[in-house]
């Protein structure tokens, strides 16, 4: 038997020889199906006013797994906890009927068990159910971990999820919300004429983003393919076939490193809007996020780590240029002397790898700025040659309609104005194949057959990236994104 001690394994043969027992002692265990019940939380917040010490006379039946037993005398005092919440039970020995009361003396902590009633408050003011009858619905082989009610060690969490969401109310609490907040992202989405669709996982070329994507093989093809590290240039497709607003939410896969906020398995919305612009989209994210936090009911002042930011709005709209001209005090603009700049900075003793000035520009933000970016801000200006897929402005070469929206420090957001212009596409695809070829495994592959989508007419179209986890970490105040996921990749134990 796996993964047992010694002792573990006693208990474990101990309780499986109970179910034989439990099923002697009352034809009506282990039944296939309950449904008859209350939930709890109903009937905390019907009843949780009453005096102490009162006998309600109302029945309710309840199910859920057993938790945390007490003795005193002839009481005997349990918790059950369901969904939405926890109870006690009160089991009067001396007057419950003899076999109910054999069936709670071979139930364990753990076992999922349904009872039936009455509502009292007892005279310690603890609202509970004084059981009048029970029954078993699952047995618990396994004990709970010793001192179960504080698992706090961070790899048993999270490799033993079930434990944690038993136990840490608000390890379960953050995926409700996590729930609560895509259910609001798809509302305001489709109350705002946008279509939900739904584009390949398995892709033959990774494009989309420049990112290092997952290799697999598709066998009755013959073809080696990728997990999507985006469903942009699919999205894309389905504007040019006359779709005016299309959404996606769904996994992405990124073969890359893993922190507090990276994983390479996380969830994205995209979205695309034809006849808007990069402007377009940081208004409806906004408007997007402000809805979020109506429908939540959640301050828009939030905690994290160490810092507080204001998501009230109206957010900042800050050039990069601007930015890294402040951190340097040296004015940085699109067309200033690449030389000049780095003389300057070289002065100031700070090293980079850039080769011309919209790389150097976005080389120190990302090394010095983003990190500092504490309140919600949307960063404008990017470089063309970080940019891809994103429109250059008419009247500043080398500088695209894009953004980044940055909060505590993290990206949470990307948009742009989308590239429409088929021959700029193919040139730099060209351009990014070259970095391919050269070693540069995040740049992105050409794609012809986008092109030639392309070459159908894509409308003036805005796109949006918005990260889902790092959204409701921000949210529930937690700095680690393996806490607002229900599970998370690990290494063996062996």
């Amino acid at each position: 038997m796996s993964n047992f001690s010694k002792s573990e394994k006693e208990i474990y043969e101990l309780r499986k020889q109970k179910i034989a027992l439990l099923n002697d002692i009352s034809n009506d265990s282990f039944p296939t199906k309950f449904n008859e019940s209350t939930k709890i939380s109903n009937i905390i917040n019907e009843h949780r006013d009453i005096e102490e010490g009162i006998h309600t006379g109302i029945s309710v039946t309840v199910r859920g797994r057993l938790l945390n037993a007490r003795s005193f005398g002839k009481l005997l005092f349990y918790d059950i906890l369901d969904q939405s919440g926890k109870i006690q039970l009160l089991v009067n020995s001396g007057e419950i009927d003899d076999v109910y009361l054999r069936l709670f003396e071979n139930f364990d902590i753990g076992d999922i068990i349904a009872v039936n009633g009455e509502v009292i408050k007892t005279k310690k003011g603890e609202l509970s159910i004084k059981v009048n009858q029970s029954t078993i619905l699952s047995k618990s082989l396994r004990s709970f971990p010793e001192k179960w009610h504080g698992l706090k060690d961070i790899e048993t969490r999270f490799r033993q999820r079930y434990l944690d969401l038993i136990v840490n109310p608000e390890s379960k609490k953050i995926l409700e919300t996590r729930s609560k907040v895509i259910k609001l992202i798809r509302e305001y989405l489709h109350e705002n004429s946008f279509v939900e669709v739904e584009t390949p996982i398995l892709q033959t070329k990774a494009g989309g983003a420049i990112a290092k994507p997952f290799t697999t093989h598709h066998n009755a093809l013959g073809l080696d393919m990728y997990l999507r590290i985006a469903p942009e240039l699919y999205l894309k497709r389905l504007i040019i076939g006359g779709f005016e607003k299309v959404f996606e939410l769904g996994k992405i896969f990124r073969n890359e490193g893993i922190d507090q906020t990276h994983l390479p398995e996380f969830t994205m919305l995209e979205s695309y809007q034809a006849y808007a612009d990069a402007n377009s989209v940081m208004d409806m994210v906004e408007d997007m996020c402000t809805y979020v936090f109506k429908n939540l009911e959640t301050d828009t002042k939030l905690d994290f780590g160490e810092n507080t930011a204001d998501f009230s709005g109206p957010w900042k709209r800050i050039s990069m240029f601007d930015m890294v001209s402040e951190k340097f005090n040296i004015d940085i603009e699109f067309n200033s002397d690449f030389k000049k700049i780095s003389k300057e900075l070289k002065k100031q003793g700070v090293d980079f790898e850039a080769k011309s000035i919209g790389l150097l520009v976005y080389e120190l933000f990302e090394n010095f700025v983003e990190k500092e970016i504490i309140d919600p801000t949307f960063v404008i200006d990017y470089p063309v040659e970080v940019s891809p897929f994103a429109r250059e402005k008419k009247d500043e070469k080398g500088i695209t309609e894009r953004f980044e929206l940055f909060a505590f420090g993290s990206e949470l957001a990307n948009g742009f104005s989308e590239l429409i212009d088929s021959e700029d596409q193919a040139n730099r695809l060209k351009e990014q194949a070259i970095k391919k070829n050269d070693g540069d495994e995040e740049a992105h592959v050409e794609d012809e057959d986008y092109v030639e989508a392309l070459q159908y007419g894509l409308p003036p179209t805005g796109g949006l990236g918005f990260g889902v986890d790092r959204f409701v970490m921000m949210l529930v105040g937690k700095t680690s994104i393996r806490e607002v996921i229900s599970f998370t990749h690990l290494k063996p134990e062996n």
